[in-house]
């Protein structure tokens, strides 16, 4: 029987550190850990990620580009290695800004799974491609996403990763006739289940961030609609499970969905109770909840801020808006499939709000990353 042997991109990224640490501590497992050179060398990057993992596996860093073309940046003779003993491919890298110009969107996002899935069709033992993309793919459409479903039909997108995204899934779509490939939408990764640890702070983050500094005051939105937030532990055990069990092709939902979704009024309130719960002082500050409003408010006070030149919560305010604008496009994402593929191993999403206060205390207590916690 074959030896799995699983390459692996973006490793130095959230989802990519938590995918590697997993497969390090599995047997009779190959890892091939593709790193694209930089200030650091890359086995040293990879080294300072397993630095408290528990190693069984055997893990290789191979250095390399995605964007470089099909060869992927791989010197000749790794690369004849690499084609004939890869197993699997997990692709999670690329870029998770959202304001980038979306050329510059499509090199990291587009281009370099172009490049990885031409290279995918040169691995004769390939058993899974499996390739990482969002649940905003869905863009400025509103109501029930499932599973089935592809781009923003005709509805425009809230910014350039969505809309990459979406262009690296056709191309992927069209690819499964031919090719044993996956494609599994995350929702919106906030930190450990568990203790709360966040490996990369993203919008949320950045909006409690917000809000306990008083610099939130509107939020646009419907506060009973659903917001979208999952652990990383459960996005990292569930995508290893399906690289490994799902059927192929297939397009999976890692979301809360209609179950575990909680609203947009209850995020709030959770995160106004866990920073009076987590830092009492802040009560004497009394911040006030800030007000959901429809878009068209939220857009007039948008201008009013860039207007009246108030530098700190005019760069409070763009920090946050291209996320502030999805939750002016409330929708319930359909985790039938994943659900179904996922439950032999008891993997499932936790509701929202049983994890999100440790979230919230793991910003404060690191002063969201700036220290040792």
């Amino acid at each position: 029987m074959r030896r799995p042997s699983i390459l692996l991109t973006g490793a130095t990224g959230a989802i990519g550190s938590d995918l590697l640490r997993r497969l390090a501590g599995r047997e009779d497992l190959a890892v091939k850990v593709l790193v694209r050179r930089s200030v650091i060398d890359p086995v040293e990057r990879v080294r300072s990620l397993l630095s408290y993992a528990e190693i069984s596996a055997t893990v290789d860093v191979v250095e390399g580009d995605i964007c470089a073309g099909a060869d992927l940046g791989v010197r000749a003779d790794a690369l004849r290695d690499l084609q004939r003993e890869t197993t699997h491919i997990i692709h999670s890298a690329g870029s998770t800004s959202f304001t980038l110009p979306i050329t510059a969107a499509r090199r990291a996002n587009v281009d370099g799974s172009r490049n990885v899935l031409d290279f995918a069709r040169t691995c004769p033992a390939l058993e899974c491609g499996a390739f990482l993309s969002t649940v905003y793919v869905s863009g400025k459409r509103c109501g029930d996403f499932g599973e089935s479903d592809f781009g923003d039909a005709g509805f425009g997108f809230v910014n350039s990763y969505e809309e990459s995204k979406a262009e690296m899934e056709d191309m992927i779509s069209a690819a499964m006739s031919a090719l044993p490939l996956i494609l599994v939408r995350l929702s919106t990764v906030i930190g450990d289940s568990g203790t709360g640890r966040v490996t990369r702070f993203n919008t949320i983050h950045h909006a409690v961030r917000l809000l306990y500094s008083g610099l939130a005051p509107m939020i646009p939105g419907d506060p009973d609609e659903p917001v979208d937030i999952v652990s990383s532990d459960f996005v990292a055990d569930a995508v290893l499970h399906l690289v490994e069990h799902a059927p192929r092709p297939g397009v999976f939902h890692l979301a809360a969905g209609r179950e575990s979704s909680n609203t947009l009024g209850d995020i709030i309130d959770e995160t106004m109770n866990a920073i009076a719960t987590y830092r009492p002082q802040w009560r004497k500050r009394a911040v006030e909840k800030p007000l959901i409003v429809d878009l068209d408010t939220y857009e007039l006070f948008v201008k009013s801020v860039e207007e009246t030149g108030n530098a700190v919560l005019r760069e409070a305010t763009r920090s946050i808006r291209t996320f502030a604008y999805q939750l002016a496009h409330p929708k319930v994402f359909e985790t039938d499939r994943a659900t179904a593929a996922l439950s032999t191993d008891g993997i499932a999403p936790q509701p929202s709000l049983d994890f999100y206060p440790r979230v919230v205390k793991y910003c404060l207590e690191s002063n969201w990353g700036t220290r040792q916690w």
